[in-house]
Formats: structure tokens, C-alpha cells, sequence
């Protein structure tokens, strides 16, 4: 699949795919999964990066993105232009 993302002030179109997903479960609130964390491998243009996820659960779920100190919401397309920001295309 195609991402349009922006790099060096320009926006550019990127092979990516999301795959390998593990999941570990944290915390059970009933019958639902309240508190959860893992991986996920993102290939972006033939090169794999490896990038955590954690995902919680205070009254609506919320998702946070980590991968080499950098921190952000569940938006991919955030993760995917600081990944080439930091190794390139």
C-alpha cells in the first residue's frame, strides 16, 4: 500500500505495510482487554523497523506508537515520516 508522507518539505509516496503484530495482554476489565502491549513490524520501501505499541484503556481506548524514543498517537503516518526522517528512504 501507498502512504503520502512528508519529508524534507516535500510530500512523496512510500511503500508500506504493517505486519507481524504481537500482542500481550495486561489487564482484563471483564470481558474486554483494558490494558495491552507489542509489536509491529512496519516495511517501509523493503526495509523492516520494528515498533512498539500500547494501547489502555481509561474510560475509551487510547493507542500510543513507540519506536527509538520517539512517542506518538496511534497515527501511522507520524511514525512513518520520523522513521525516514531518521534512516532515510
Amino acid at each position: 500500500m501507498k502512504k503520502t508522507v512528508n519529508f524534507n518539505g516535500e510530500k512523496i509516496k512510500v511503500n508500506f505495510e504493517a505486519a507481524n503484530q504481537t500482542r500481550v495482554v495486561d489487564r482484563m476489565d471483564g470481558i474486554r482487554i483494558a490494558d495491552a502491549h507489542g509489536t509491529r513490524d512496519y516495511k517501509i520501501n523493503d526495509k523492516f523497523y520494528k515498533v512498539q505499541w500500547v494501547m489502555k484503556y481509561n474510560k475509551t481506548h487510547s493507542t500510543q506508537l513507540h519506536f527509538e524514543g520517539f512517542t506518538c498517537g496511534d497515527s501511522e503516518k507520524k511514525m512513518i515520516e520520523h522513521i525516514i526522517s531518521k534512516y532515510g528512504l
